[in-house]
């Protein structure tokens, strides 16, 4: 029988022929075979010639469907099933790997390996179902295969690596029981290091910045002292230290704000961003040519003052800082919804920023141009991601070259107290 000689069957249903005639099951993603009530092979789909590598030629209108899966001739389940076979006789050929399926009336399921498939053999997943008629009365089935040698050898590892855990977690134990006495020993010593760097820390913020701006002050003494019989070319010397000198505060101031976050105790509370940035904006040095536009409908965030200021003053900040534009303008305001959630953002006119660059501008030191190009530490970005972080919200940039950028903030807010 050829595999497409079905239509008017008095062997297939009517489902199945409706099937059929549609390419349903010859079309189906999932390895499917047909068998009628003589247990001769009436469909053997594409996915079922991949799967077994045997195409439907060589078995659709024979009765050895034994042959894809073993070496010698015996009943598959599609067989038993037709045959009426009883639960004793499904044991001699399956033992306890089948079971009675939980969801299709009269259909048996089973997984077993099969040495004989593929290159090293092939697990399958299978089951199998009557066919009946219109009067109830069985007239084939239908047997569908799943490939799990995936999962199987997944877990044949798995297996592996639990009959080694536990003689591996003796020698950890033992191993890390060493390294506990060791610890022990160094205890004191991590213990003063801890101390050493709380110190440094201190003499950062304040001893630190006292000599960096002594060595200023004394470099502008000299220059006014001397001003009148330097030449341009010593002049220039003098610009270069006070540059480098203000670079170094700046650098020093930075890494401390950072620091701070991480340690630092934070109190929330609401805050009505549109007096807030206009504190904010108040504070911040700007040309009286540059905009800065903050929308008339903003929210009242749940967030700690301090890390608000930095992260606002941070992004003002750079929008005005990296734009080459005859007026420079920044816009705060509020996003359309994206993925359920509102956010915040800050959107300027500047130079912009290279897709690529858009995670990397967030970490500490990462500059994309010259300290020459643009003043800066590096640093501004990786305090805004960190207090954003802080207060349990989430920072996102868009931006292409010359076409400026916008910064998403996500914060709690008042009205839902979620981001």
């Amino acid at each position: 029988m050829k595999q497409g000689d079905f239509k008017g069957s008095a062997h297939l249903c009517r489902v199945y022929g409706q099937a059929k005639d549609c390419n349903l099951l010859q079309g189906s993603p999932i390895p499917t075979f047909v068998i009628d009530e003589t247990h001769t092979v009436i469909l053997w789909n594409r996915a079922c010639e991949h799967i077994t590598g045997l195409s439907a030629a060589e078995i659709v209108g024979t009765n050895k469907l034994w042959k894809p899966f073993y070496s010698h001739e015996r009943p598959i389940m599609a067989d038993l099933i037709m045959s009426g076979a009883t639960d004793e006789e499904i044991n001699r050929h399956y033992g306890d790997i089948w079971q009675r399926s939980s969801t299709i009336d009269g259909a048996y399921e089973s997984e077993d390996f099969f040495p004989n498939m593929g290159h090293c053999g092939t697990w399958l997943f299978f089951t199998a179902s009557p066919l009946f008629d219109e009067n109830g009365r069985m007239i084939g089935a239908i047997e569908t295969l799943q490939d799990i040698t995936a999962r199987k050898r997944a877990e044949a590892d798995l297996k592996t690596y639990r009959e080694n855990l536990e003689e591996l977690v003796r020698q950890r134990t033992a191993e890390l029981a060493q390294a506990h006495d060791e610890l022990l020993d160094k205890a004191a010593v991590l213990e003063q290091a801890n101390e050493e760097l709380s110190q440094y820390a201190f003499v950062a913020s304040h001893d630190l910045r006292a000599p960096l701006r002594a060595v200023r002050n004394y470099a502008d003494f000299l220059r006014e002292e001397l001003e009148q019989i330097l030449s341009d070319e010593q002049l220039s010397y003098f610009a270069g230290l006070g540059s480098a000198l203000r670079h170094g505060d700046e650098l020093v101031t930075d890494l401390l704000e950072f620091s701070r976050i991480g340690n630092a105790v934070i109190t929330t509370g609401p805050i009505a961003l549109k007096p807030f940035l206009a504190e904010v904006s108040g504070r911040l040095e700007k040309l009286p040519e540059d905009e800065l536009i903050v929308a008339d409908s903003l929210p009242v965030v749940l967030a700690d003052c301090t890390l608000l200021t930095q992260i606002f003053s941070n992004l003002i900040v750079n929008g005005f800082k990296f734009n080459h534009s005859p007026v420079k303008r920044v816009e705060i305001g509020i996003a359309e919804e994206r993925n359920g959630v509102r956010e915040l953002f800050v959107r300027d006119n500047g130079i912009g920023i290279d897709s690529r660059y858009h995670d990397r501008i967030f970490k500490m030191f990462k500059r994309l141009h010259t300290h020459k190009e643009f003043e800066g530490t590096g640093i501004g970005l990786a305090i805004v991601k960190k207090a954003v972080a802080k207060m349990h919200g989430a920072v996102r940039v868009e931006s292409e070259i010359d076409k400026g950028s916008t910064f998403f903030v996500t914060l709690p807010t008042v009205e839902n107290g979620e981001k």
